[in-house]
């Protein structure tokens, strides 16, 4: 979730001025619902961590929250209201679910497990609340690497937003009480579906099937229901009743079934070989360091450009990849402008995948990756290793076994 280059310049000056905390209002609204609270670090289970919501699981991708206030008389419904992060960009806007009535003085909490809004550590975030029409009610922001474990942002007794530094976080009441437990108010938010493809078809044309060397169908035919292939076969066959009166597409082309890149470094691909004027090194990590490296990683690309993403999916559409490992799972304000899908995310299913980029040390634990296999949750793991010809690039796969960490995923 990156925020325009402007408001990224403005934020750093503002940080390098004051304090890292920044928000859009100083005080707390009187006259309208409003964000009370929010938790963008909440810590897990193998770190003393709180299952704020009580569903049983904590840490970032259930319990991240954001708290709504009703400071005034009257009972307000949200029911068609937004919930977004940084405008333009970050995670998809969702919404707040028909019959959702906030009392005169009450507060309700959205977890990240409904809302799919994640709360971005590195470069800070905005939160906002828009209603049914898309105007915005309220917004609050912090900054980047700013946030701490399990120490929230809200109003404090003085009415100002700050980082609660003395505090805990208190999902579903006031900031200045004890926090009363998971049974409090939680509500339910619904982001767009825009990446399911909606109604059905039959694409005609000459199929591979990648069944054998030779399967290939030359007059096939392809039944599509909601984006999910339902049926493959030659039109010298008989039409499955399902495909009956269905509208038929001839591609004229050959169709092949869309490959997944299980790993890769999309928005890299379009940066110029790096010349590094050296004879290579032992491993990954020196190689990282130079200077040079970063330059020619600059060059052309910026990492949070949303544009230089479309571009390196087309061309992995092109090869004939329509998914990525290693794609975008930050830049994810609409999938309708996303041609690849990325596995770690929603739109390929939200499956249970978990990366490591960074070093393996010899005292990782990863207990999530053991405590995802062993529940038969994990459906995958991709991890960096052993990239060099050193002894300490070898030692990573001793590492992964002594750790018991080469698992089935």
């Amino acid at each position: 979730m990156r925020a325009s280059a402007i408001t990224t310049i403005l934020l750093m000056l503002m940080m390098s001025l004051g304090p890292a905390m920044v928000a859009s209002a100083e005080t707390a609204p009187t006259d309208t619902v409003y964000i009370n609270e929010i938790l963008v670090s909440p810590n897990n289970e193998n770190y003393d961590g709180t299952d704020w919501n009580g569903d049983g699981s904590m840490g970032t991708y259930n319990d991240q929250f954001l708290e709504l206030h009703n400071p005034t008389s009257d009972a307000i419904d949200l029911g068609g209201w937004w919930l977004d992060d940084i405008a333009d960009d970050g995670s998809p806007a969702c919404s707040i679910g028909w019959g959702t009535v906030l009392e005169a003085g009450a507060y309700i909490a959205f977890y990240r497990s409904w809302t799919g809004i994640e709360f971005d550590f590195w470069d800070g975030d905005t939160i906002r609340i828009l209603d049914s029409s898309g105007m915005e009610v309220d917004s609050v922001s912090y900054g980047a690497e700013d946030s701490d474990w399990d120490i929230p942002y809200g109003y404090d007794s003085s009415g100002n937003w700050a980082k609660l530094s003395d505090g805990s976080p208190t999902p579903g009441g006031a900031n200045d009480q004890e926090w009363g437990g998971a049974n409090h108010l939680q509500g339910n938010c619904y982001p767009p579906q825009d990446h399911i493809h909606r109604g059905e078809y039959v694409l005609e044309g000459r199929v591979v099937t990648m069944e054998s060397e030779e399967s290939i169908i030359d007059d096939g035919r392809i039944l599509v229901v909601d984006g999910i292939i339902e049926a493959v076969w030659s039109a010298s066959d008989v039409t499955p009743a399902a495909a009956q009166g269905v509208v038929s597409i001839p591609t004229s082309g050959t169709i092949y079934p869309g490959f997944i890149d299980p790993h890769n470094h999309a928005k890299y691909n379009i940066i110029p070989l790096w010349d590094h004027g050296t004879d290579g090194w032992d491993n990954r990590y020196q190689w990282q360091a130079e200077d040079s490296y970063q330059d020619a990683k600059d060059v052309g690309c910026s990492l949070y450009d949303s544009s230089v993403m479309r571009f390196a999916e087309l061309r992995a559409i092109a090869g004939g990849n329509t998914a990525l490992q290693g794609s975008s799972t930050s830049h994810t304000d609409t999938f309708e402008t996303m041609l690849a899908r990325n596995i770690e995310f929603y739109n390929f299913g939200k499956d249970y995948i978990h990366t490591k980029v960074t070093e393996l040390e010899s005292d990782y634990s990863g207990q999530h990756i053991k405590d995802g296999n062993a529940s038969g949750d994990l459906d995958a793991w991709f991890l960096h290793l052993a990239e060099g010809i050193d002894e300490s690039s070898r030692a990573e796969f001793d590492i992964l076994v002594e750790n018991d960490l080469l698992v089935g995923r």
